[in-house]
Parts: C-alpha cells; sequence; structure tokens
C-alpha cells in the first residue's frame, strides 16, 4: 500500500507524462469571421477609434476581431458588434457574421419611414419640403439620427406622423440627457422616441411615454441599455392637416 508521500510522488509523475489537451482554433473560421467584420465596418465609414467612442468597443480588441488574432471573433464579441452595426443602419445578423448565413448585410430602411401603414406621410401637405429639410438636417450633422412617430406614446408633444431628429450622444455623455425627449437606440428593443430618466442600475435606463392613455403595451421600459441618445432639437408637424381622401 502507498503512503502518502508515495502517491503524491506518483500522482506527479503521472503529470509530467500526461499531454495536456490543447484547445484547437479553428484559423480559417476566424479569418472569414475577420473578413466578414471589416466589411461591416467599411459599410459605416467609421473608424476603430470612433467605434470605440461611441459603443465602448476597444480599439485593440476590434483590431485583433479584424485579423483574426488571439482566436479571433468570438460569439459574445459578434453581438457585441451586431448590436454596434444595427446602431449605425446596418442590417445584419448574427448568424451571419458568425457564419456567414442568413441574408447579406445590408443598409436599414429609411430611419424617417414609419412603420406604421395607416400613415402616408407622402399626401400629407408639406411633405416635400420637410424632407428636403430633413436631408438638409442630415448633411450637416455627422451624428444624426431621425423618426417619424408611429403611435399616440408621446401624445399631446408629438404626434403619429411628426418627423423629428436630433444629434446621437453616446456611453457617458447620455447621462446629461436623462429628462429629455430623445430618439433612443436600444439593443433590445430598437429605435423609439422616449422621455429618458436614471435607472436602478448602474448604466442602465428608463425610458418613459408621455401618454399613459397610449395603445402601446409597455409605456415604460425599466433599466434598459441605451445604445445612443438624440435629444430631439428638429420637429416636422407634417401629419397635422391630411388631405382628402384620394378617390378612385
Amino acid at each position: 500500500m502507498l503512503n502518502v508521500i508515495d502517491f503524491l510522488n506518483h500522482q506527479n509523475l503521472r503529470g509530467q507524462y500526461m499531454p495536456r489537451r490543447k484547445v484547437e482554433v479553428d484559423t480559417e473560421v476566424a479569418k472569414q469571421r475577420a473578413q466578414r467584420l471589416k466589411c461591416l465596418r467599411e459599410m459605416t465609414g467609421l473608424s476603430r477609434d470612433l467605434i470605440n467612442k461611441r459603443y465602448n468597443i476597444a480599439r485593440g480588441t476590434l483590431q485583433n476581431w479584424e485579423s483574426a488574432r488571439f482566436g479571433g471573433l468570438t460569439r459574445k464579441g459578434a453581438a457585441i458588434a451586431v448590436q454596434a452595426m444595427q446602431a449605425e443602419g446596418v442590417d445584419v445578423t448574427l448568424d451571419w457574421l458568425l457564419h456567414g448565413l442568413g441574408h447579406e448585410p445590408r443598409f436599414s430602411k429609411n430611419l424617417s419611414q414609419p412603420a406604421n401603414e395607416d400613415i402616408n406621410l407622402s399626401r400629407m401637405p408639406g411633405y416635400n419640403v420637410a424632407t428636403q429639410e430633413l436631408l438638409h438636417f442630415r448633411n450637416h450633422n455627422t451624428n444624426s439620427i431621425d423618426m417619424v412617430i408611429s403611435d399616440d406614446s408621446m401624445l399631446p408633444k408629438y404626434f403619429p406622423g411628426d418627423m423629428v431628429a436630433g444629434n446621437r450622444r453616446y456611453q457617458e455623455e447620455i447621462e446629461s440627457l436623462v429628462g429629455f425627449n430623445c430618439i433612443i437606440q436600444t439593443p433590445t428593443h430598437g429605435s423609439m422616441v422616449r422621455n429618458l430618466r436614471n435607472g436602478d442600475e448602474p448604466g442602465k435606463y428608463h425610458l418613459f411615454a408621455l401618454n399613459w392613455d397610449s395603445s402601446i403595451s409597455r409605456p415604460i421600459l425599466y433599466n434598459e441599455e441605451v445604445l445612443s441618445a438624440a435629444p430631439i432639437i428638429w420637429v416636422r408637424a407634417v401629419s397635422r392637416i391630411p388631405l382628402d381622401p384620394i378617390v378612385n
């Protein structure tokens, strides 16, 4: 029978000769992911430094992902990258970035188009003028974002069909917008117009609708992560005076 010392020595000898399992890294997969990620960043036109400033993705980390170093892009990293790309107006899925599956990335639909099909802005008086003014706003504000109010959640301040725009702020700058009505980008609920309030958790925010009698199912969203917030500084109420229905 082995005593304790003999047993420990025996275990140490076993450890010297037992080969360690190596984690195999599929370099070809990592290179493919890196190429797809670079393609997405080129679509946004953003530098690594600007992505770091907006979404807190370290420049060195992004460089490693794009060069397939140290194992390349992980699933967790890909989820973070997809959130950032979607916030920049690129429609891309996690499956495409990781595996090349599904539809190719494409630019999102014009943000100024409402989801509510009942709102036909092209038939509203002043629509063409407002559209030209919005294009001017976009061209002179590099961080701009715009939306059309698609429901009654922000009554009586904003009506369905109103066009709103602002300049996005990111990370720690979002804190200065508490109490403002903003166009808010979230990874969970997409983009929306809400009043921004401090959350109960660090770095999280409550998103309030102004209309407590709104038809939306959740007028308050609690402790949400916010990718960007833009205080509304441009409004065109082109929907307030609808044209007479077209008679066929």
